[in-house]
């Protein structure tokens, strides 16, 4: 647990240092969309931000379908035990 916290505080530390060396202000333009006077760190940052949410949502995805299929899958063995039939093991068999 301390190594993680360590590497937390590197990786924190990391971050602080690029954001006060990287403090010169750019201008954002996104269709007609511009915002000026903003950190080049915080444009950097929040780009990054957004694509690790990105990333993360799009990984999401397959989990729950995964996660709803096996639910799926568990409500039928129990109908089929409640109804004294035998849940097919192999899958091959149907």
């Amino acid at each position: 647990m301390v190594i993680a916290y360590v590497l937390v505080a590197l990786v924190g530390g990391g971050i602080a240092a690029f954001a006060l060396q990287n403090l010169d202000p750019v201008v954002v333009r996104f269709l007609v969309w511009r915002v000026e006077g903003i950190p080049l760190a915080m444009v950097i940052l929040l780009s990054l931000v957004a694509g690790m949410l990105l990333v993360g949502v799009a990984g999401a995805v397959p989990h729950v379908k995964l996660k709803l299929r096996v639910r799926h899958l568990e409500s039928r063995i129990a109908q089929l035990a409640a109804a004294g039939g035998r849940p097919q093991t192999d899958p091959s068999s149907r």
